[in-house]
């Protein structure tokens, strides 16, 4: 198989199409040399996993973390495309099935003593780390080694915000000292540099989300300025402006529509074909909004603020909306929100203080009471996110560390 057809391949595998097979074979494929083939076997498993019919490594490391007896074995078997979880039973309130794993940078150091940004990649499992060394890293998520892949440094660059696109294909790297970020293709292995043009106003590129339809990059400006980028050139389209400072970002699960929370304490909600506010709300008894966050059923919309409330809203939402829920669990300012892809978990973060984290049972409004313990020890958590199946959970600190956990009461990945 040569380079093109590898790199088809890995296309194919990504954007979930079945590969054939091939129509005829060279008989010189019988001579290749041993050490290519397992050099292209490790790019491919690089990019797309391991195949589900992967055996299982049966090495001492995984035996010390999981017991014979642990169903959740079966998590392990699928590294490679992601299936999609089946409907189980619920997740109950109270305590939560949380274990910790080895860290997602223990193959590598080099995203600098704070990392800034842990993403799980959308569908296969790859994990993104990123710091403020300017490198970031992609790994190979299975709990025990978590290889490293790939490891890529952007000069003079200190990462702060850095987002797998939507297709899985790319990253982008933001920095609060630049206007201008980077995107790096893993399928073409090359890094990018995007100028943004000093005339749209934008000065750093600290605070972006990706919208879930794959359409648009949206940034947090100065001056309450929010702008747009088209998320497959990375050019600017336009500006949206609302009243204050906007502090954070979220889309709905259709990319349809976007809400900003700004210092101001107010909720904008964005028709996004029409780029126009057809709503905003006083978030309540907010002085100054930090976090943002819409449940993937779009039922949901968490609001945390300077005081480390944070409020739960049923939407859609009135035009002076009361909250169904008020969380007090945190003391100081809120600086992460993010629902699980099944909406049964709220993860909350504060970071000003270590250990700052609380996870809530989303049905029943409650916080369980099992994590974090004193000896788990996560310091200031600065990121946070859930796999796609909701099987892991991903932090990163100011230790120099990226945490990993495993949720065995999801299945899948």
């Amino acid at each position: 198989m040569n380079k093109s057809e590898t790199v088809d391949c890995l296309e194919k595998n990504m954007n979930g199409k079945k590969n054939f097979k091939r129509a005829w074979r060279d008989e010189d494929d019988k001579k290749s040399n041993k050490e290519q083939r397992k050099l292209l076997k490790q790019k491919y498993v690089g990019i797309v996993g391991k195949p589900k019919w992967a055996e299982i490594s049966t090495d001492q490391s995984k035996k010390v973390l999981l017991d014979d007896e642990d169903e959740d074995l079966d998590l392990l078997k699928y590294s490679g495309n992601l299936a999609r979880t089946k409907k189980g039973v619920n997740l109950a309130k109270g305590l939560i099935g949380i274990k910790k794993l080895h860290n997602l940078n223990l193959s590598t150091s080099s995203c600098g003593k704070i990392v800034k940004s842990v993403e799980f990649h959308p569908t296969s499992s790859l994990a993104l780390i990123a710091g403020i060394s300017g490198r970031a890293s992609i790994v190979q998520v299975d709990g025990f080694k978590n290889d490293k892949l790939q490891s890529i440094k952007f000069q003079k660059f200190a990462i702060d915000c850095a987002h797998f696109t939507v297709d899985g294909k790319q990253f982008v790297a933001g920095s609060r000292t630049q206007r201008n970020f980077y995107c790096y293709d893993l399928m073409e292995g090359r890094s990018m540099f995007v100028p943004v043009h000093h005339n749209i106003g934008q000065t750093r590129m600290d605070n972006f989300c990706m919208s879930p339809d794959g359409k648009l990059i949206a940034s947090c400006g100065k001056y309450g300025e929010i702008h747009l980028f088209t998320a497959k050139s990375k050019e600017w389209i336009t500006t949206l402006k609302m009243n204050g400072a906007a502090n954070s970002l979220t889309f709905t699960n259709d990319g349809k529509r976007m809400y900003s929370f700004g210092e101001n304490g107010e909720i904008y909600e964005w028709d996004m074909n029409s780029r126009t506010c057809i709503k905003k709300f006083m978030d309540d008894g907010c002085l100054q909004g930090t976090s943002l966050a819409l449940s993937g059923d779009n039922q949901y919309l968490a609001a945390g603020s300077s005081s480390g409330v944070v409020n739960l809203y049923k939407l859609p939402c009135d035009v002076n909306p009361k909250p169904d829920k008020t969380i007090l669990n945190l003391l100081t300012t809120v600086s992460k929100l993010s629902f699980n892809k099944s909406s049964d978990i709220l993860a909350m973060v504060s970071n000003q203080k270590n250990d700052a984290i609380k996870l809530l049972h989303v049905p029943s409004k409650t916080v369980f009471s099992n994590f974090p313990t004193t000896s788990d020890n996560v310091g200031k958590v600065n990121c946070i996110d859930f796999s796609p199946n909701g099987g892991y959970l991903g932090l990163s600190n100011n230790k120099s560390e990226a945490l990993l956990y495993r949720l065995t009461h999801f299945k899948n990945y």
